[in-house]
């Protein structure tokens, strides 16, 4: 329920005002107001007049929102129009706080509004928070702004008597992580990073800020010196969190990328010395076995991952069809190597590893249930029915068709 606020009038006229001036505070809807504040900017007389008028703009954009408040106990409000008056006061009383900092016609500096703008203003600081989840889906950009005003508040000097301790405000880390998600829509990588970054020790959205935030630092690679940046913040990350699997596997990844394989497996064997079981070190220490060619290897260690993989079937999947990947590509090394017709003695002492295979990649299909992720197993799968069973076997008939062959 929204509550009414009372509304404390600053403005005042005064004989000696700029036509400019007089227009605007004639005014009564925010709108017109801030229109001809923007048009007529140039003609007000000197800093104080400046902030007259946007102190004007204040007043007409709290009564719009406060007349939409009334209604939004019964439903009736127009969000639409609540909330694009809010954010015209909030945008419009740091204007008025910035020319009422400055030296007047006089060359005196004299704060008029600036208090009093606070304290009103700080009252109606959560609705900064509805007012971003008003406009997910429909404007990301203003939805980031409107949320990342909240947290802002915090470092404006307008509300230092007013502002409170951001860690005994309930709602700060989920402005953050919302202003952070709303920010990685609008594509703004920095600021998506920034402000999930103050999340990330949120109980409940702490985990899915993690994630934003490392999916706008990758956002921001272009070359190898943001890889480079990218490498260095989460090594940061991760000896703040050091049991954080993400930003483990990040790490992992970008060592990949940069062709530092050996800081890779540094950082993989390190994490598995203090946690043996830990299913996604065990993964990444199967891939890189894998990459390896040491298949048999990486079968071992990705069997066990699977082992401690916690009830996950789309992790399950990718394991299950990652083991049948070692079995069938530890075949076909083993294939080239062998020269002329194969036998059918030489071919089956193949078919066991063959047959491994098909029961990983079976135990991927059977986790697939919505059919999406034929692209880790499906085409393997068929080729591996063809080696065992032959190309006009049922079975192969079957996976063929499966593999959209």
């Amino acid at each position: 329920m929204f509550a009414v606020m009372m509304l404390i009038s600053v403005s005042a006229a005064f004989a000696g005002n700029s036509d400019a001036l007089k227009a605007i505070l004639k005014s009564e809807d925010y709108v017109e107001a801030n229109k001809l504040v923007q048009s007529t900017l140039d003609q007000l007389a000197d800093n104080a007049e400046k902030a007259s008028a946007y102190n004007k703009v204040v007043d007409l954009a709290l009564a719009a929102f406060n007349d939409q408040a009334k209604l939004a106990a019964a439903n009736k409000a127009d969000e639409a129009k609540m909330y694009d008056a809010l954010e015209t006061a909030f945008t419009a009383a740091d204007e008025c706080y910035k020319y009422d900092q400055l030296p007047n016609a006089k060359g005196k500096v004299k704060e008029r509004f600036g208090k009093v703008n606070a304290v009103r203003l700080s009252q109606l600081r959560p609705y900064l928070i509805n007012a971003g989840g008003y406009y997910q889906g429909k404007d990301y950009p203003r939805a980031f702004k409107l949320l990342s005003s909240y947290i802002n508040i915090n470092d404006n000097p307008m509300y230092a008597e007013v502002k409170n301790d951001p860690a005994k405000d309930p709602n700060f880390k989920l402005a953050a992580y919302y202003a952070g998600y709303m920010a990685l829509m609008a594509q703004d990588y920095p600021d998506a990073e920034k402000y999930a970054g103050m999340a990330v020790t949120d109980s409940v959205n702490g985990a899915n800020a993690l994630q934003i935030q490392l999916q706008a630092m990758k956002a921001q690679m272009k070359t190898a010196e943001d890889s480079v940046k990218f490498i260095d913040k989460c090594k940061a990350l991760y000896e703040q969190y050091p049991d954080n699997q993400a930003i483990f596997a990040n790490l992992v990844d970008a060592y990949n990328q940069a062709n530092r394989s050996a800081d890779a497996e540094k950082l993989v064997d390190s994490r598995l010395a203090s946690k043996p079981n830990d299913f996604i070190a065990l993964w990444v220490k199967g891939q890189l076995l894998e990459q390896q060619n040491k298949f048999e290897e990486a079968v071992d260690v990705l069997k066990k991952s699977l082992e401690n993989t916690p009830d996950q079937p789309q992790t399950k999947l990718q394991l299950n069809a990652s083991i049948g990947d070692c079995y069938l590509y530890h075949a076909q090394t083993r294939l080239e190597k062998i020269k002329g017709v194969l036998s059918k003695a030489a071919k089956d002492q193949f078919v066991p590893v063959y047959q491994n295979a098909i029961n990983y990649y079976e135990a991927a299909k059977a986790l697939d249930t919505d059919q999406t992720q034929k692209s880790k197993y499906a085409a393997r799968l068929y080729n591996c029915y063809y080696f065992v069973y032959g190309e006009n076997d049922p079975k192969t008939q079957e996976a063929k068709t499966y593999a959209g062959y």
